[in-house]
């Protein structure tokens, strides 16, 4: 599985070393005070993870007895076929510099349902991909 999940990544890094117009997307987004995060989401149940649209937000979640504050968020679709869902996301450097404990928040949802989500805090170190995980919610 271990193997898998970095073929994955190093396939992500590679198809989005995007080039538009011979400028370089993601070099620019860094030039300009954003660095660009790309990752993928893991379903924790056994097959794929369920159709509907995932939201990932990158928080601020150190401060204690204060709600999160929004670094940078994105949104991706699940088909339904797939274990592992992949997102990107342009996020602040200067947001991220002043985050004391930043990490993520992960929800699925489908036809206005809570469908998955993340239950443990997945950190960010401000470095390299992201493998995030999600679990079923059991109604």
């Amino acid at each position: 599985m271990a193997e898998f999940t970095r073929r994955v990544l190093l396939g992500l890094i590679g198809a989005t070393a995007l080039t538009a117009g011979g400028i370089d997307v993601a070099g620019a987004a860094e030039r300009s005070g954003r660095v660009r995060l790309r990752g993928v989401v893991r379903y924790a149940a056994n097959g794929a993870l369920p159709a509907g649209r995932l939201t990932i937000r990158l928080e601020e979640q150190g401060v204690m007895d204060k709600a999160a504050d929004l670094i940078a968020a994105t949104s991706v679709r699940s088909s339904g076929r797939r274990r592992l869902v992949p997102f990107e996301m342009d996020v602040p450097k200067a947001a991220l510099r002043r985050a004391v404990d930043p990490g993520f928040t992960v929800r699925l949802e489908r036809g206005g349902r809570l469908i998955a989500l993340n239950t443990s805090k997945q950190r960010y170190r401000g470095r390299g991909d992201v493998s995030l995980t999600i679990e079923p919610i059991l109604y």
